[in-house]
């Protein structure tokens, strides 16, 4: 064999070697981007299970929450707790939101799970109040936008089954 042929078979030795190693990084890149998408999903469920067991495990904060969202009298340290519980739950939907966003989490993921349950919160008379002060306030645009939406969206539906032939109307 001729020192050409030998060349041409190192370069096409070369080369499947190289082949081999883009799809080895591939493939640990994407097994990379597996572990951190799941590291972003388990933080985001530390996050939450902090406000979960705080409604929970403390009767007080429950009875808070309750009581406060449908208007009852809070003297102003309680209306402080209300509030703060309030931040909690949206800053914790918008990590969500936000996740979802970027395509961490699968399209819906914040519509089918916090979206949902913020806007159970923010239907009330009290969180709809504290919605529309805090929403100015920490909060981005596209954000606002997508929970006003769904929010337009619960009232609505809200109101055709309050309108419904049969259902039930408190006096």
């Amino acid at each position: 064999m001729s020192l050409d042929q030998w060349s041409s078979i190192a370069q096409i030795v070369g080369s499947i070697g190289v082949v081999l190693s883009l799809i080895f990084v591939g493939l640990q890149i994407r097994q990379n981007t597996n572990a951190l998408q799941r590291n972003e999903h388990n933080s985001t469920m530390t996050q939450w299970t902090v406000v979960r067991m705080a409604i929970a495990q403390n009767r007080d904060v429950a009875e808070l929450m309750t009581s406060g969202l449908q208007g009852g009298a809070l003297d102003a340290a309680d209306q402080l707790r209300l509030e703060q519980m309030l931040q909690e739950q949206a800053w914790a939907s918008f990590h969500i939101w936000d996740r979802t966003q970027r395509g961490v989490f699968p399209p819906g993921t914040f519509e089918l799970t916090a979206g949902a349950l913020l806007g159970q919160i923010l239907v009330t008379p009290r969180g709809a109040i504290w919605w529309s002060n805090a929403k100015h306030i920490g909060f981005i645009p596209g954000f606002v936008a997508d929970v006003d939406a769904m929010l337009g969206k619960a009232r609505a539906s809200s109101a055709m089954s309050a309108s419904a032939p049969g259902s039930a109307i408190a006096p």
